[in-house]
């Protein structure tokens, strides 16, 4: 049965490709992670037309989804030791595949760039801070949760 009602964010579930150039290991993304921001970056066309008394009319004409994290940096984690590692890294370097499954189960996959990352910081007696976003790599792809399978 689908779910109905308020979710709670930790219902969501992330996971990352931690081989990216071997055989897919995905590993939960999730520890240590207290906070995501998903964002679909839209590009509109903004046009003002004759007929519309001085008023624009809106198109979106393109978009990229990107998710941010931010936490505690927990080693010994797989996931987050795979992004840690990738700070030195440029290019195809960055990229792997992902998968995010919201708690309705409809889900988005497909290649993505981890970007921004910031591995350590914050106050001496205070936990290391951890955040980096996502960049989906053109049209995730979208499966309903009827479609998914657990």
């Amino acid at each position: 049965m689908p779910k109905t009602g308020f979710a709670l964010n930790s219902e969501n579930k992330f996971e990352i490709d931690t081989t990216p150039e071997a055989t897919e290991t995905f590993s939960r993304l999730a520890a240590g992670l207290s906070t995501f921001d998903p964002q679909w970056n839209e590009e509109l066309d903004q046009t003002q037309y004759l007929d519309g008394d001085g008023f624009a009319s809106s198109d979106v004409t393109g978009a990229q989804l990107v998710i941010s994290f931010e936490g505690h940096r927990k080693f010994g984690d797989a996931a987050q030791d795979f992004i840690a590692g990738l700070q030195p890294l440029l290019g195809e370097d960055r990229k792997t595949n992902f998968r995010w499954t919201q708690p309705n189960g409809d889900q988005f996959s497909g290649n993505v760039t981890i970007a921004n990352i910031v591995g350590a910081g914050g106050d001496a007696n205070a936990k290391t801070t951890f955040s980096f976003e996502v960049h989906f790599n053109g049209k995730p792809e979208y499966t309903a949760a009827e479609s998914v399978t657990p």
